[in-house]
């Protein structure tokens, strides 16, 4: 597809997202950046979600949507590479279903990319859909045990995170990517999103790949949304086992694709005792998950495959600068 400058795609990948698409397509809607196209891709929905699309049509003509459907469910990274592909725009935002932008988000994450060329990511402030007093995400964060947390989930919203800033990298929920970036960093003809992952953890490998490359992720707290989250920090008995499993296996995956000697030396022996406790944790109450090592043994071919085609030309002092600070 060629590239139309400063054109916005909006790639939504739905799987029975009927409750929440009304009110994530109409905020598109009323966003004020109003060159936009937006590229639904269905995983075999069962619900209401066509019925939703239908009346959206009808209501917003003005706005061109496309819809793409799969008879089967192809999981979220291979979904949203599917609309990646034949979107148009010079910015793509992956946005969940269960968003909800305010009107000014897309203008100001574009804004950001304009004045910032080495940008390659922008994401925004989310809030709990639930208690808009709530932080749902402000960014990736990333510890040196190379765990991963959404910035700010489930602190009350007091402006701590007031300013524009680098974060290490920005919530698949709702962010902005510049295709020149997507472009350098994919593997293959369209394959943006790691298609090892299905789903989970794919927008943190996203991230270090980019910076890999010497890109960075800004985050703008004047671009909000709401995100009606299942789960989250301190609730993960609620999240479904073959969820867990993927997440585990791709935390591996992460690693096998992204880390070098420069930033295996910061933090080592805190992702060592780490590996160590979860370990024995995973042995006498989550044994289920070792299940998750099975799936990453029988990823290792592709993996390693991918981490070579990751590491190519990249330069030491581009990890030093642009992933090792990152650890903390």
């Amino acid at each position: 597809m060629q590239t139309i400058s400063g054109l916005v795609s909006i790639v939504i990948v739905n799987r029975n997202g009927g409750t929440y698409l009304p009110s994530c397509l109409n905020a598109l809607a009323e966003q004020s950046c109003r060159r936009l196209e937006v590229i639904l891709v269905d995983n075999a929905s069962q619900d209401n979600s066509f019925q939703v699309i239908s009346d959206f049509r009808k209501k917003h003509p003005e706005v061109a949507l496309r819809v793409i459907k799969n008879s089967e469910n192809v999981g979220f990274c291979r979904g949203n590479n599917q609309a990646m592909a034949v979107s148009s725009g010079e910015f793509i935002l992956a946005l969940n279903a269960d968003v909800t932008l305010e009107a000014e988000f897309v203008a100001v994450l574009v804004g950001c990319m304009n004045s910032l060329p080495s940008c390659g990511l922008a994401t925004g402030k989310l809030l709990s859909a639930d208690n808009p007093k709530t932080l749902d995400s402000a960014g990736i964060k990333l510890y040196k045990t190379r765990r991963t947390v959404d910035r700010g989930q489930q602190e009350e919203d007091c402006g701590q995170y007031g300013k524009r800033e680098d974060v290490f990298g920005g919530s698949g929920a709702a962010c902005l990517y510049r295709r020149r970036m997507l472009e350098e960093i994919k593997y293959g003809d369209h394959e943006y999103f790691d298609e090892l992952f299905f789903a989970y953890k794919e927008d943190t490998d996203l991230a270090w790949r980019a910076r890999l490359r010497g890109w960075r992720c800004v985050y703008d707290p004047d671009a909000r949304g709401r995100h009606f989250r299942n789960w989250g920090r301190g609730k993960r008995t609620q999240i479904p086992r073959w969820i867990r499993c993927h997440s585990l296996k791709n935390r591996y995956l992460i690693l096998l694709k992204n880390e070098r000697l420069e930033s295996l030396r910061c933090g080592f022996f805190h992702l060592l005792g780490y590996e160590v406790l979860s370990i024995l944790y995973l042995l006498f109450r989550e044994p289920y998950l070792w299940k998750a090592f099975w799936m990453l043994f029988q990823s290792l071919p592709e993996g390693i495959r991918k981490r070579r085609l990751t590491q190519a030309d990249v330069q030491s002092s581009v990890c030093r600068e642009y992933v090792v600070p990152w650890l903390r």
